[in-house]
This record gives C-alpha cells, structure tokens and sequence, in this order.
C-alpha cells in the first residue's frame, strides 16, 4: 500500500437470507433481490439520501440476460431504491456499472469502489453503493444458435443449453468446477471421510448460529449472531405472504450417515459429492462504501475499514487452491501476519477445497466459517463475496474483535481475498 493511500470505510452492510433452489425466492429476480438489499443498506446507513451524494452504484452478476432486462441492472436498481425513499437527485444520477469475475464478484465490488474511492482523478468518488446478487433458479435454457448471414432475425439449428451448468465446466482445460476441488483434495491429501466430517459441522455450525440468530420477533440482545441478515418479505409457492429471515439451505436432520452415503459426482472413489459441495442458491448483499475523511467530515458512522483486497490465479485444473495465494500476497501487502487476523470466512464452494486451503495455509479451524458456510447455507456466486464478508464483520463486532479475511477460489484459476478491520 502506498502511503497516499486513503482509508475507505464500509459505512453499512447487508444481505439477504440466502434462498436455495425454488424456494424463498422463485417469484423474486436477481433485480428484486438487489433491490431489497441495497435498500436495507441504505436504511442501516442512516444517510439522507438528498444531502449525501453516491458518486457510482456498482452491481455484481454472473448469471446476466437481456430477456430479464438484466443488462441494465445497476440502473434499475438504483433508479427503483430512490423511488422508495422519494430521493429525485444523487442516487436517480449516479452513473452505474457492472463486474463481474465469477466466483470472485463479490469482491470484485468492492475492489471496484476501493480503487474509485482511492483516485485521483478530477470528480473522485467520495461516496460509492456497491452490490451483488444472483438467482441461479431462474437461469434459462438457451438456445445457442447464431443468426443467420442472410437475415438479421432468423437463426441456424442449434442444441438447448443449460445456462447454469454451462459455466460450471471449463472447457479450454477439460475440466469442470468439481473436478478442480477434486483434483486439489487429491493433492493434498484430502480424505472423503475428512469431506463428509467438515460438510457436518458446516450444517452444524449454520444450525447453532441460526437457533440464535436475531430475527424480527424477537428483541435483539448483545450476543445476537446473524445479523449481516435482514427480514425480507416475499411469498410462498402456494400464494401466501411469508417473512424470511434465515437462510434455507441448512439442514437440521443432516447426519453423517447420509452424507458417507451420498455418490460421488467425479469418480467412483471420489471425494466431491451432493453433501460435500456449495449449494445452488439464490441472494443478494450490498454495502456503501466512503472515503473515511469524508465519511468523517458529514459524520457518518462507519462499521469497518476495507484495508485492501488481492486477486491472484493459480492452475486451472486446481482451481479450488486460489484462496491460498490471494491471502498470502494480500498479507505480505498489508505487512501482517495470519496470526494477525481474529476470523477468517472462506468459500466453501467444495469440502475438498476448503481442506486443502486450510491445511495449505494452516487455518485456525475454530476461527474460520464460525457460522456454517456455503456447504450449509448455499453459494449464490456473484453475491458470495460480499455475503460472506458481510457476515465477517458483524461477526468481528459481536465478539469484539478487530480484523478479518474473507476469500473464495474463482473459476478459471484464480483467488481473491480481502481485509476488513471493524471500528
């Protein structure tokens, strides 16, 4: 970090309930649940929208389609929040832009703002909203055929796609996302009996937090656990009105018997299985993020400063590995050390993958995924990363600690990380 280099500040932070496939969310977009979240964010700000200016509104997607209208989604989402909070100028203005860089999107956000809020240039960002969302259940079938050379609107024969598992493979390295965690398990001496054993307490852990979790009946006391999540209102497939405020995925019955008996998704003998890998899932987070100086200046209260972020690449055929360069380099940048860092979340996108970094890094296992992760609760891609530092941090400020890590391995060979340390 140069030493010009200011300080920026998450003022507020939010996240949906994470919804798995067809359920909380099957009436809902991937643009509804953006909405909802980054309207939670500016409520737990407490800024006044007319006297504070968001200079850009930056959106997270993978799962992107123009028939759905998602192309203008930071747009849209910014243009329907400031209609709910009667707001005609600074958010109705703020230029919009999405990212994307797969698994790693949700970092991606807010690398984006940091480096915004950090220049420069004339007209520097002072004051940048920053979101991520995904609802893989409504990804679409496709079909891939070209138009045609002759005619604008008509098109060649082609074969129906799945737009979800299409980018589960990839193809220039003849492999596919499980096959990666499968692969670096291998490596790194990764046992199925290991997986199975870590997918258990993921549930368990998701299990424990949320029978303590604060939701909107009850009062919230210092020890509240959860509380990145807000109640959303939505509907049931049947029609009916419902108030969610956990996350779906998790299982209370799991056990480990069923988990041993689940068939491997690789090969006969492997490791990656239905119980021992992400969830497809649904949800958004979104966060504002501030110049500290500036924040300081309108007196806005901040719940943690962003030190710095680090995306790093590995071997493709390895992909799973990605965390554990991204949060080498990201320490040695930030001069500290692991034994610096209070907490540590970690993507679980596949158990064999989060097993590997661990042991790689030598991960501190009951500092890291306190709450259950992604095995348990579900991975909606693009929103993982800010999720799940979202969760970090209001952890952090729960036990009175100070800094966290947050990292996932990314499709196509690749790490990203960052740094957050609660005021």
């Amino acid at each position: 970090m140069n030493n010009n280099q200011k300080e920026v500040v998450i003022v507020s932070a939010a996240r949906t309930p994470i919804g798995k496939h067809g359920g909380y969310y099957n009436h809902l977009s991937a643009e509804d649940l953006a909405v909802l979240a980054v309207k939670e964010a500016i409520i737990r700000s407490g800024i006044n929208l007319s006297a504070i200016r968001i200079d850009q509104v930056i959106a997270g997607m993978i799962y992107i389609d123009s028939l759905n209208q998602q192309i203008y989604l930071p747009r849209n989402v910014a243009m329907r929040v400031a209609a709910m909070f009667n707001d005609t100028d600074n958010l109705k203005v703020a230029p919009g832009k999405t990212t994307l860089r797969i698994c790693g999107t949700g970092f991606q956000v807010l690398a984006d703002a940091f480096d915004l809020l950090n220049s420069d240039t004339p007209g520097k960002a002072n004051c940048v909203l920053s979101f991520a969302t995904e609802n893989m259940s409504q990804t679409n079938l496709i079909h891939q055929g070209r138009r045609k050379q002759d005619s604008v609107w008509n098109f060649e024969d082609a074969p129906l796609k799945d737009y979800l598992l299409e980018g589960f493979n990839h193809n220039l390295f003849k492999t596919m996302m499980p096959r990666t965690a499968e692969e670096y398990g291998t490596l790194t001496g990764i046992s199925r009996k290991a997986c199975d054993g870590f997918a258990y307490l993921s549930h368990t852990r998701a299990i424990e937090a949320q029978s303590k979790q604060w939701n909107r009946f009850t009062k919230p006391g210092k020890n509240d656990y959860l509380k990145g999540i807000f109640t959303l209102e939505t509907v049931d497939n049947a029609g009916n009105s419902l108030s969610v405020w956990r996350d779906e995925g998790t299982k209370s019955d799991i056990s480990l018997e069923e988990l041993k008996n689940l068939r491997p998704l690789v090969k006969k003998d492997g490791m990656v299985t239905p119980g021992t890998a992400s969830q497809i899932s649904d949800g958004a987070a979104a966060a504002l993020l501030m110049d500290r100086k500036y924040a300081d200046k309108h007196h806005i209260p901040y719940l943690a400063i962003l030190k710095g972020y680090q995306f790093s690449t590995v071997a493709p055929e390895i992909m799973a590995q990605g965390p554990v360069p991204a949060i080498r380099e990201l320490l040695k940048r930030l001069k500290m050390k692991l034994s610096d860092v209070d907490l540590f979340e970690i993507n679980e996108a596949f158990a064999a993958q989060y097993l590997g970094v661990e042991k790689e890094l030598g991960l501190p296992r009951d500092l890291t995924n306190v709450n259950g992760g992604a095995i348990a609760i579900g991975h909606n891609i693009a929103a993982t990363g800010l999720r799940i530092t979202t969760d970090l941090i209001y952890e952090l400020k729960r036990r009175n600690l100070k800094t966290g890590i947050a990292s996932a391995c990314i499709g196509g060979g690749q790490g990203g990380a960052v740094c957050v340390e609660v005021i």
